[in-house]
């Protein structure tokens, strides 16, 4: 896993997996408040913090927060919700390259936060210190070949860390579960209120193996059209067909 890249890769991938709203309402994420009036309408929520700004890197936008504030961020959600892996010591963050360069000429450096069960990525810029990505995923094969179980926990965790990223709240989990979701049973490039959200396939060195990783980044108004993505508030896929 040498490099965050931020074109998703042609591939086919395959996935046997259940529909999202069943799956987080089986792990127990979501909370059951919801009536029989607002189950008839489709809700596509809004962030209630904005999170990214302009920046001069590729995308035209980073995040608003640097790695240990993200890290803080995250261990708070992840309390609240109490998921599996509830607390990330921020030392245990350790660099995976430094002194890249974008196509823009911008100087970052990439991080990895590696867990028993997932490994989570973040790209952060020198100069201003701010996260301009965030990744969460495994190798490709043990993704592919792992049980729903495990596949969930892998999705989930990219939905709370884009959940946390992107200013929603936890009410909007399963909504970005789906997101990521269908980026992988469709192999599609999803914008969604200026985050892009994306699984991506990169080969190791020698390309004797892949990372599967869940990303998301904000991005500047026109890199919609120049990427030719999705808005997924258009997009007839899991969360709608619910």
């Amino acid at each position: 896993m040498k490099r965050i890249i931020s074109i998703l890769l042609t591939i086919i991938f395959v996935l046997s997996l259940c529909a999202c709203n069943k799956e987080t309402a089986q792990k127990g994420i979501m909370t059951d408040s919801s009536n029989d009036q607002a189950m008839l309408t489709v809700k596509y929520p809004a962030p209630t913090t904005l999170t990214y700004e302009e920046s001069e890197n590729n995308l035209g936008a980073r995040y608003v927060f640097t790695l240990e504030e993200f890290n803080t961020m995250l261990n708070s959600a992840c309390e609240s919700l109490g998921t599996a892996e509830k607390s990330f010591d921020f030392s245990n963050w350790q660099v995976m390259s430094d002194n890249l360069t974008d196509n823009n000429g911008i100087k970052y450096s990439s991080y990895y936060y590696s867990t028993d069960t997932l490994t989570i990525t973040a790209a952060v810029e020198n100069e201003s210190g701010k996260v301009m990505n965030l990744g969460c995923g495994t190798s490709y094969d043990e993704f592919a070949n792992a049980d729903a179980d495990y596949q969930y926990t892998v999705m989930l965790t990219s939905a709370i860390i884009a959940m946390v990223a992107g200013g929603y709240t936890e009410n909007d989990i399963e909504f970005i579960y789906c997101i990521f979701f269908d980026s992988a049973k469709f192999n599609e490039q999803f914008i969604y209120h200026n985050n892009i959200y994306m699984m991506n396939i990169s080969k190791t060195e020698g390309e004797e193996g892949s990372a599967l990783l869940f990303m998301t980044s904000p991005c500047k108004d026109e890199i919609e059209k120049e990427w030719e993505l999705t808005d997924y508030s258009d997009y007839n896929g899991t969360y709608k067909s619910e």
